[in-house]
């Protein structure tokens, strides 16, 4: 029997090696037909480990077709809406779907930043320009103009420190939105001043009149607290700034901030506020002033001042691409459509927030209606600040709102703000 059985082992043996055979033949195969990662590095100090070009491999369909694209904004409803259809005439013209998706944006900031940690980030974000530099010295965002030239034409030049670093574009802004001082010449008339504060002093004897009035419930500054724009349009009318704010600035903050009125979000009841005499000035962004301004009212923008940069008072916000952007080539292309000098047009009509493209400013096209400036304050060529002090901004911003808020009183505001070398 065992001699039998010996022929049938033999058999069995030899086919386990042709399997094993067969398995490295088709392993080698597979291992030669693989797309090599290996790209040009021929592009400056940018790393090398560049994404794939999703349009020749897309995840699905024919070669170069690219199915759809995720976007991640943060908008308000009506925003939302404008944009809906902006992108929407974009997919009847290119055929690509758009997916937009809207979050909070309280939440916005966090949430981009959860996503850009992890690895599950959209196609395209939206995201404060003040926060460009630090996500793409980290990492986590790709250079726009290695996909294409930069979409649309020239920015507002105090917006280039935002978007570039390291010789590349790393974001294309949408809007800028100006913080301005809304006040009730009635009311300061009442308190012995003819317009909003222009320097300390007038901001100390205002404060003054008001902690002796008899009645109650009286503020004598509303801001919100989402970001530190209001807050810098305050310190430029003290003859201040943001980055250069001192101990002087912080000490009167701590002094008034029982009289604040501060909102995390845009609040209606201001304007009410304004004009019943309950309130003296409001920082509130200029698309808000378009919105609920009215005759009895009037604006002011902050005097720039030496130490001081204009852009520090200036919201803008940013399309940029997440470093696992799927379809860059694509993103760049829709991003190109919704940023162009139309598009912006179109967006000012419908949302009140200003465009960001240079070339608006300087033609017959932009209508400057309602504005407590002329298009020469938009320009600010000589007093544009460098990439490196947007880290020095983030620092002294969140310092900025934990003063405000209390978490800081002026000696431990001015702990913060010091460079970390010192």
């Amino acid at each position: 029997m065992r001699n039998k059985k010996q022929p049938k082992e033999r058999e069995h043996v030899l086919k386990r090696k042709n399997y094993w055979l067969l398995f490295a033949v088709l392993l080698l195969a597979l291992t030669s037909l693989s797309p090599s990662m290996e790209l040009d590095t021929d592009n400056g100090n940018y790393p090398p480990r560049q994404p794939p070009d999703q349009s020749e491999r897309p995840p699905s369909g024919e070669a170069g077709e690219i199915q759809s694209l995720n976007i991640r904004v943060s908008l308000s409803r009506e925003e939302f809406s404008v944009l809906e259809r902006i992108s929407k005439n974009y997919t009847l013209s290119s055929g690509v779907n758009v997916m937009l998706k809207n979050v909070d944006s309280e939440d916005g900031a966090a949430q981009v930043r959860e996503e850009l940690t992890v690895g599950a980030s959209p196609d395209i974000v939206m995201l404060d320009g003040h926060s460009i530099y630090d996500l793409a010295t980290r990492g986590y965002l790709l250079p726009v103009d290695i996909y294409q030239s930069v979409p649309g034409s020239t920015p507002l030049t105090m917006l280039i420190p935002q978007m570039q670093w390291n010789g590349y574009n790393w974001g294309v802004p949408l809007d800028i939105d100006p913080y301005v001082l809304v006040y009730s010449p009635e009311r300061l008339a009442k308190l012995g001043l003819a317009q909003a504060p222009a320097n300390l002093e007038q901001w100390n004897e205002l404060l003054g009149r008001l902690k002796g009035e008899a009645e109650k419930n009286r503020y004598l500054l509303a801001m919100d607290t989402r970001n530190p724009y209001g807050y810098a349009a305050v310190l430029q009318s003290m003859g201040s700034g943001l980055l250069s704010a001192g101990l002087a600035q912080a000490q009167w903050t701590e002094g008034a901030r029982s009289h604040f009125y501060l909102t995390s979000r845009y609040n209606k009841k201001i304007w009410e506020m304004l004009q019943d005499g309950q309130l003296a000035v409001a920082a509130v962004p200029l698309s808000e002033w378009k919105k609920h301004g009215n005759t009895a009212l009037a604006v002011q923008v902050p005097q720039e001042q030496e130490g001081a940069h204009r852009y520090e008072v200036i919201n803008s916000r940013f399309f940029a691409l997440p470093a696992q952007s799927g379809s860059p080539e694509a993103a760049v292309k829709w991003l190109a459509y919704v940023t162009s000098s139309t598009a912006q047009l179109e967006w000012l009509k419908n949302t009140d927030r200003l465009p960001a493209l240079d070339e608006l400013y300087r033609s017959d096209q932009l209508k400057l209606e309602r504005l407590p400036m002329d298009a020469g304050w938009f320009f600010a060529e000589d007093n544009t600040p460098g990439s490196g002090s947007e880290a020095e901004w983030n620092r002294k911003a969140e310092a900025a709102l934990s003063l405000l808020t209390g978490k800081l009183d002026a000696a431990g505001y001015e702990a913060q703000v010091k460079p970390p070398s010192e």
